[in-house]
């Protein structure tokens, strides 16, 4: 898996026309979402973009996405890392550090398309991230952090900083920041245990079946003894995370 310093400057940019898939493929596509449904009928047949073009260097990151949908996302898994039709995006992820000194992740909850596998608070691309036809790609963590965990990143009494990280060339390209909180770990339980009990109140199932922390002494034991499914470049990230803190001090 290839993790590498977030380019200092990235551009993502939207074609607003649809893409345009073979019948055959479509067919497939709406038998496995249909399949799915029966399952999770919680799932939600919502807009996703996709990769359209690309290119990269050290310094830049060039972007061009193109409107499809999620069922299109879900069943492009199934195919080959260079087909030309494999649903790509461009997802931020947001990788929670608290004053005292633990990573926070989540693990999915039974509702979603990935029950029970721990990740890092994470969105895609929405059209309100879009300012004419340019992508803020930030706007999508902002969103879910707000959404997943009841944390707004723009409130300085929350927030100590944000630092861009890495990027991972993965089945999509994910940006990884770093989020430090004014929090310690109990205190955000606290803040986590009142709007996880405002979203019931609502009847809004909580993204997150729970929140998991990981204190920073512990990455290595927590990745070799937790056998929970775990997004595949999460591993990596706590790891290299790690080793720069560590190297800091």
């Amino acid at each position: 898996m290839n993790v590498k310093p977030i380019p200092e400057n990235i551009s993502v940019t939207v074609d607003r026309e649809e893409i345009l898939l073979p019948a055959s493929l479509q067919e497939s596509i709406n038998a496995h979402w249909d399949a799915l449904t029966k399952e999770r009928p919680s799932l939600v047949r919502g807009d996703i973009y996709s990769i359209k073009q690309m290119s990269l260097s050290e310094e830049e990151l060039k972007v061009t996405l193109q409107k499809t949908d999620y069922a299109h996302f879900l069943f492009s898994q199934q195919l080959s890392e260079d087909h030309i039709y494999r649903c790509r995006g461009v997802v931020a992820n947001g990788v929670f550090l608290t004053r005292d000194g633990y990573f926070v992740i989540g693990e999915m909850n039974a509702h979603t398309s990935t029950p029970g596998r721990l990740q890092f608070v994470a969105g895609g691309v929405e059209e309100s991230d879009f300012q004419e036809d340019v992508v803020h790609v930030l706007a999508s963590l902002l969103r879910e952090s707000q959404e997943e965990v009841g944390i707004d990143l723009t409130d300085s009494a929350l927030i100590s900083r944000i630092t861009p990280k890495y990027m991972v060339l993965w089945q999509a390209i994910a940006l990884i920041y770093l989020i430090e909180l004014t929090m310690d770990s109990y205190q955000l339980k606290l803040h986590y245990h009142h709007f996880e009990n405002e979203l019931l109140r609502q009847k809004i199932i909580p993204e997150f079946a729970s929140l998991v922390f990981v204190h920073t002494n512990q990455v290595s034991a927590f990745l070799r003894e937790d056998p929970r499914w775990k997004l595949d470049f999460l591993p990596k990230v706590l790891e290299d995370l790690n080793e720069e803190l560590s190297e800091k001090g």
